[in-house]
């Protein structure tokens, strides 16, 4: 994986939530996925559990009124199997204000039919404490 590569994945990511259309997110992502987040790990087995989390990001990017959500690589390890570990920071912004403290997280990433998906990130911010949301089923993301 190319940084230009990496650059151009984490704009698609992060514009889907102010999109709020869930097909980029869907097509960056390998199922099985798995989140962790300081609560423990969280995997989705289906696109409709994929799609029912990312509804819940949604909702927590409505709540904070973002209108830009900004990824920038930090590094990236192309791994001996072919995998890489790609590392970002992330800022949710309203109005040009920051709504959270910007955080770092790593993305497992593989390259399928030609196209670079996640299948797990590590030290993701859940969506729980911004909506509230704190029930959710067993095998969902948080």
């Amino acid at each position: 994986m190319t940084e230009a590569e990496f650059s151009a994945f984490l704009k698609d990511i992060s514009d889907c939530f102010i999109s709020e259309d869930f097909g980029p997110w869907a097509d960056r992502v390998e199922l099985p996925f798995s989140i962790v987040t300081k609560t423990g790990p969280h995997i989705s087995y289906t696109t409709q559990d994929l799609k029912a989390e990312f509804d819940l990001y949604i909702l927590a990017s409505r709540t904070m009124k973002l209108d830009l959500v900004f990824r920038t690589p930090v590094s990236i390890e192309n791994c001996e199997d072919g995998t890489v570990i790609a590392t970002y920071r992330t800022e949710l912004l309203s109005h040009g204000q920051r709504m959270t403290e910007p955080f770092t997280s790593s993305a497992l990433m593989k390259k399928t039919d030609g196209h670079w998906r996640m299948t797990a990130i590590l030290n993701a911010r859940g969506h729980d404490s911004w909506t509230g949301n704190t029930a959710h089923k067993e095998g969902s993301l948080e």
